[in-house]
């Protein structure tokens, strides 16, 4: 007579070892904490025709700003073949990796002690709204929610090219991107009131 222990251990084992449509499926949380996976670094386009550097603003423009840290913006690759619902599904997509020489009260990016810091945007559904989250590789960061406005442009309008750029509005910088094959999202990068 079998062991019910042994059993239930292969059973076990086997159900691990051989996931089938019967097992459901885990999707992410949306609580505060959650940021999707953050993508190795061959899947941003760090060409000068797709990605975009300049110094970032700092102070209070037209009358006190001047000069800050440069920055780059470097879209993900695979943004342009995503179709919206992927994009707001499963808790969202990092669209864009951004490198600073230095410290921005934007955009989470922070001042590290000889280094750069990396910041990684991402655009997720929080209950019924889009938001932008930033993420810094700083240890010890916090995510930054800020706001995001999705331009549609229609289905296959970046034929599968993806880019990210730094935006002047009239007073400050922006980040934009490719946040899916038919849409682009820009940011300001300034944390929403919680």
């Amino acid at each position: 007579m079998p062991n019910p222990r042994f059993v239930v251990v292969v059973g076990c084992l086997v159900l691990a070892a051989c996931p089938g449509p019967g097992i459901p499926t885990i999707t992410p949380s949306l609580e505060p904490g959650y940021f999707p996976p953050i993508p190795p670094a061959s899947e941003f386009d760090t060409t000068a025709e797709r990605s975009d550097v300049r110094r970032l603003i700092v102070g209070n423009c037209p009358d006190r700003c001047r000069p800050g840290p440069l920055a780059w913006i470097q879209p993900r690759i695979s943004a342009a073949s995503w179709s919206a619902e992927h994009r707001d599904s499963a808790g969202g997509e990092v669209i864009a990796r951004i490198i600073s020489e230095g410290g921005y009260r934007k955009f989470n990016i922070h001042d590290r002690l000889g280094g750069r810091d990396t910041v990684y945007w991402a655009v997720v559904r929080r209950g019924a709204a889009l938001v932008s989250v930033f993420r810094s590789t700083t240890p010890g960061a916090r995510d930054v929610v800020a706001n995001v406005e999705v331009i549609h442009h229609g289905p296959g309008f970046f034929r599968g090219l993806s880019a990210a750029r730094w935006l002047w509005s009239d007073t400050d910088d922006l980040a934009w991107g490719t946040c899916d094959g038919g849409a682009c999202c820009k940011s300001d990068g300034i944390a929403l009131a919680r």
